[in-house]
C-alpha cells in the first residue's frame, strides 16, 4: 500500500516534509507506526554506508550536496549527519522507543485528517491515503 506521510511541527503546524511511502496492508495503528519506523530504520542503515569486514563503518562523507542543503533548509535546520552515534541500535528498540514516545504523547497521527489514539484501533488504509505525523514540542518554564 503506498500512503503520503506529512510531517508537522505542532508550533506553526508548518509542514515539515512529504513524502511517499510503501508500506505492506496494516490494519491497526500500532502496525502503521511498526512498519513506518521499520521502513526509516533500513533507510537510515542504508545511507550509514556498508560495514566493511573489519566492523568498521564507510568513513562519512565530507560534504553536502546544494539539494541537501536546500531541502534540510526547507525544514528549518541544515545539519551534517542525522546523527553522530556510532551504532544505531536495534530495529525491536527503536519500535519500543516509538511506540512509548506515542503513548507519552510526543507526536500525534491522523490518517485523512482523523486523529488517531489507540494503538490497537483498527484502521481501513487505502493507497493514497495521508497521515500526518504532528512532532509536540514540549516548553519549559512558567505560566506566570
Amino acid at each position: 500500500m503506498r500512503l503520503n506521510v506529512i510531517r508537522k511541527k505542532a508550533s506553526s503546524l508548518r509542514e515539515l516534509g512529504r513524502e511517499p511511502l510503501e508500506l505492506p496492508a496494516v490494519s491497526t495503528l500500532e502496525g502503521l507506526l511498526t512498519e513506518m519506523t521499520a521502513s526509516e530504520f533500513r533507510k537510515r542503515s542504508e545511507s550509514r554506508g556498508a560495514e566493511h569486514q573489519d566492523g568498521s563503518l564507510d568513513s562519512a562523507r565530507e560534504s553536502l550536496s546544494k539539494e541537501e542543503i536546500g531541502q534540510q533548509a526547507a525544514l528549518g535546520r541544515v545539519r551534517f549527519s542525522e546523527s553522530y552515534q556510532e551504532s544505531m541500535g536495534d530495529l525491536e528498540t527503536a519500535v519500543q522507543v516509538m511506540l512509548q514516545d506515542f503513548r507519552d504523547g510526543l507526536f500525534r497521527v491522523y490518517l485523512n485528517e482523523r486523529e488517531c489514539l489507540d494503538l490497537k484501533e483498527r484502521l481501513e488504509i487505502k493507497d493514497g491515503d495521508d497521515v500526518v505525523l504532528i512532532r509536540l514540542v514540549m516548553l519549559a518554564g512558567r505560566m506566570w
